[in-house]
């Protein structure tokens, strides 16, 4: 019997030392806590941490899509005698026009600071070119440190950000269109699953990049899939969903997709854009009634430009931080533009996009748009970011959230001429 209690005993003060020295699993460490942890990114899509937060638990895992740059972790500790430090395991790249590598493979601190009026501790993610091809880690581990008595403890975050090199891939190889006028242009295209054996025609989406993608610029043309998800995530709809499959096309401009003038005139890489259009529209098996164009910054102002001059082509226009006429200017604002045939074939099928504190389209570009709709009778949707929203590598990416609204695209793909 003796040896028996004592075995009992001897369990148990095994397992309370175990415990104590942190072997008893990820709840059991000593030291501060923190009373929440709060997570955002420019997705706004509810990213949230797995598992849910709890003070006692010391490790977590943050999943978000591939065009995430950055990370606010809003830390707070139990105790206000506690002092937070954060530190990223890697040191991430920065946005570059061509294929080097940007990362340094160095911790980086990681200080608290106001991104767009939020408080918080901005952890950067990769914007290097080879980055997007991996399943992309960063870790955060948040160290917490009684300023009274040296105790401390920390916590970590795996942040793991989408491969989405599986969908960049069925949009195949690299294809160059070369216009009436003898402008080509790069592009690739997606098609949905069994196109090849199916016998139903299939909506079409033309998506137009940004600034940062254009050839001129030093990029290859796969950046056009791997910057923004403009064109991707319509693929992803395709592939998960019967109801949504489609074609995408998405160019690459040498230059711009627009004049930026008063009358509306589409450059010669935004003719070939159209014209490209219009090839596969009479080489594939399409529904010319659910064609739909959209684009950001660049190819927002692309997309409007392209929609006045050929509204009766769409069935609806989807733009993010877009402009009329020429960007930030007051006085070229497009009043030329065929604002009658966009209110004869797109009113009400028109959805703008844009945040307040977009330091690169400024505000009163949105305005003007929004103006000069309103002037000429034609309804629209909008979302607007408020001044505020934390949006990263700044505010002019409204698009990371806009297109990751899963509601803005069963709209556009509920349309039809």
């Amino acid at each position: 019997m003796k040896r028996r209690h004592l075995l009992a005993l001897s369990i148990t003060l095994a397992a309370a030392s175990l415990e104590g020295c942190g072997g008893g699993g990820d709840d059991g460490d000593d030291g501060p806590t923190l009373s929440s942890l709060g997570v955002q990114t420019s997705a706004h899509s509810g990213e949230s941490l797995e598992p849910g937060f709890d003070a006692g638990r010391r490790s977590y895992t943050l999943h978000v899509q591939s065009d995430i740059y950055g990370v606010l972790l809003q830390p707070k500790a139990s105790d206000p005698g506690v002092q937070v430090t954060v530190t990223a395991s890697t040191t991430a790249g920065a946005y570059s026009t061509t294929i080097a590598n940007t990362d340094v493979n160095q911790p980086e601190a990681v200080p608290l600071g106001t991104v767009y009026g939020q408080s918080g501790h901005l952890v950067k993610l990769s914007q290097s070119y080879a980055a997007y091809d991996v399943a992309y880690t960063q870790m955060a581990t948040i160290v917490l440190t009684d300023t009274r008595t040296g105790a401390s403890s920390s916590y970590t975050v795996n942040i793991v950000r989408d491969n989405d090199s599986a969908i960049r891939a069925k949009f195949g190889a690299e294809k160059v269109f070369t216009s009436a006028a003898g402008a080509s242009i790069k592009y690739r295209i997606y098609f949905p699953p069994n196109y090849t054996a199916s016998t139903k025609t299939y909506p079409v989406v033309l998506a137009l990049h940004g600034v940062g993608q254009r050839a001129a610029g030093g990029q290859p043309s796969d950046m056009v899939l791997k910057r923004t998800k403009q064109a991707t995530i319509w693929a992803q709809d395709s592939e998960q969903d019967s109801a949504k499959e489609a074609i995408v096309i998405a160019p690459q401009a040498n230059t711009a997709w627009a004049a930026g003038d008063n009358a509306g005139t589409l450059s010669a890489d935004g003719q070939a854009a159209y014209e490209l259009l219009q090839d596969v529209l009479a080489r594939e098996r399409v529904n010319r009634n659910r064609v739909y164009l959209t684009g950001l910054s660049l190819g927002g102002n692309g997309s409007l430009v392209m929609a006045q001059k050929y509204p009766q082509t769409f069935a609806a226009l989807f733009i993010h931080a877009a402009w009329a006429g020429a960007p930030n200017s007051d006085t070229v604002l497009g009043t030329n533009y065929n604002w009658a045939g966009l209110r004869q074939y797109l009113s009400g099928r028109i959805r703008l996009v844009q945040a307040e504190d977009d330091p690169q389209v400024l505000f009163k570009n949105y305005q003007n748009i929004v103006n000069q709709l309103n002037a000429n009778g034609i309804s629209f949707q909008s979302k607007v970011y408020p001044s505020g929203t934390f949006i990263y590598p700044d505010a002019h990416f409204s698009w990371i959230a806009g297109y990751a609204d899963k509601s803005a695209r069963d709209w556009m793909f509920s349309l039809s001429r």
